[in-house]
């Protein structure tokens, strides 16, 4: 199954959210990319004592990815949420999640059983370990038919209320173009981070968290950056332009906030900046003459 080009960024909110539905199912709830890599898995479940036998002491454990591809791409393939039986004889669930109607990842919920369920018949396995595994598969989860429709009810609402708050977005070049291309067009206003996220119809959660988890940045850190570049070109145009003047031509309302966030980011002072300017200017022209 190939990547696709536009990541799953999940909000710390779904964290919670996740961690309180396994909580009241005791079952694993986890998030899965549309490449299958875990993104966040309620409560931090790990496999069942059942599982571990099946996959580790019986090794099994490549047949269980097997199926575990084999869901996705189906699931991928219909677009619907499905409920199986694996080679073990645990119920899962597997959902799709879609961003703008663009297949996203899966949400999974695994390792129950329904009433009436046995373990597959494992004459080959001996007496103690068959033991051992209907012992394990009896402290699993079990439901009805009934509640199990509910189950799958409440899950669909889930991902419903993540994906319309956008606490789950597809995230990748575009939005980030998307941030610098506003930016860049309004870098010498008064703007802030939520009237950026109003007009690129994002939260403001979304936006920071994108930036900090992708590109180790803040919004702050992004209009000072530009507002700067901003300066340094117009001191090239006008060479002979106050430290003042180029404050406020790049932005900034404040001359003296100015100089102390150009000299934090730039190393020097914008008055020594200019001057190095200047001498640059001279030296190339005196080169110039000479030629």
């Amino acid at each position: 199954m190939k990547n696709t080009p536009l990541e799953l960024f999940l909000s710390d909110e779904v964290q919670a959210l996740l961690d309180d539905f396994a909580a009241l199912l005791d079952i694993r709830v986890t998030f899965f990319s549309i490449a299958g890599d875990c993104l966040r898995r309620g409560k931090a479940m790990r496999n069942c004592e059942y599982c571990r036998i099946v996959q580790t002491e019986l090794g099994n454990w490549e047949r269980c990815v097997s199926m575990d591809n084999d869901k996705r791409s189906e699931v991928l393939s219909s677009g619907r949420t499905i409920t199986y039986r694996c080679h073990a004889g645990l119920r899962e669930c597997l959902a799709p999640v879609c961003i703008g109607g663009v297949p996203a990842g899966f949400v999974m919920l695994g390792q129950f059983r329904l009433v009436g369920d046995s373990i597959p018949a494992a004459p080959d396995t001996p007496l103690k370990m068959q033991m051992r595994m209907q012992e394990s598969f009896d402290a699993l989860p079990c439901f009805s038919e009934e509640k199990l429709h509910a189950i799958l009810g409440v899950l669909r609402t889930l991902i419903d209320y993540i994906t319309v708050r956008e606490l789950a977005v597809l995230q990748g070049d575009h939005l980030r173009e998307e941030i610098d291309k506003y930016i860049e067009k309004h870098a010498t206003e008064d703007i802030r981070l939520p009237d950026m996220a109003k007009k690129l119809g994002r939260s403001v959660s979304t936006i920071s968290q994108f930036l900090r988890k992708n590109y180790q940045i803040t919004f702050k850190g992004l209009l000072l950056e530009r507002r700067l570049k901003i300066a340094e070109q117009f001191w090239r145009n006008q060479p002979d332009a106050t430290v003042a003047e180029v404050a406020f031509a790049s932005g900034f309302r404040d001359q003296f906030y100015f100089s102390r966030v150009f000299h934090k980011l730039r190393g020097t002072p914008p008055g020594r900046y200019r001057d190095q300017l200047h001498l640059a200017e001279k030296k190339r022209s005196v080169h110039n003459k000479k030629q």
